[in-house]
């Protein structure tokens, strides 16, 4: 059965009270929902705190949820994201910064290579996605920490696929400057 239709199955068997599958879904979903959340709150008390209020949100609201989108894992992280900024919210920080609505190119694969050259070590990289805004931040988290797609993240993010472009190009861009700020500077001035 493919993971898909697993999932399915499982997200039913919930539906109709099967407490045991959620047992499944929770087990298969905890660790990458606890990374996603951890990398943005930074403590790991907070973050199992925020990861058992999405786990209860789910279960409360799964009777709701139908098969249209990116899926469960989205709709999952939805909650997780919403749960994320309510915990910074809570706290006065909210860095989020509106988009404008210029085009943009998805950066070469070239910046890419450049910027993962540029990041020593894993320390160095989770410290400049920290600086990133909210939404950068989630994005880049989204994108290499869950693997999601660009749609997916779009559904997590009630954004359009396009919005997530821009904010990839974004924070590729800005983790560009914050890992190498040296590089930026002789661009400009050549």
């Amino acid at each position: 059965m493919s993971e898909k239709k697993d999932l399915e199955k499982l997200v039913r068997k919930v539906q109709k009270g099967d407490v045991e599958a959620f047992g499944q879904l929770y087990d298969r979903f905890y660790g990458p929902v606890y990374g996603f959340v951890l990398h943005q709150v930074r403590s790991p008390h907070d973050a199992e705190d925020i990861v058992s209020g999405v786990f209860l949100d789910a279960l409360e609201k799964i009777g709701g949820f139908s098969w249209r989108g990116a899926g469960f894992g989205a709709w999952l992280f939805s909650i997780a994201r919403h749960d994320v900024l309510d915990y910074h919210r809570s706290r006065g920080r909210n860095r989020e910064t509106a988009l404008g609505e210029q085009e943009m190119e998805f950066p070469s694969g070239e910046l890419v290579e450049q910027i993962t050259a540029t990041a020593w070590d894993e320390r160095q990289l989770r410290e400049a996605v920290w600086q990133l805004p909210d939404e950068q931040q989630q994005v880049v988290l989204l994108k290499l920490l869950v693997n999601f797609s660009n749609r997916q993240i779009a559904a997590v993010m009630s954004k359009s696929e396009g919005a997530v472009k821009a904010l990839q190009h974004r924070a590729l861009l800005n983790l560009r400057k914050i890992l190498d700020p040296e590089d930026i500077e002789e661009e400009s001035i050549a």
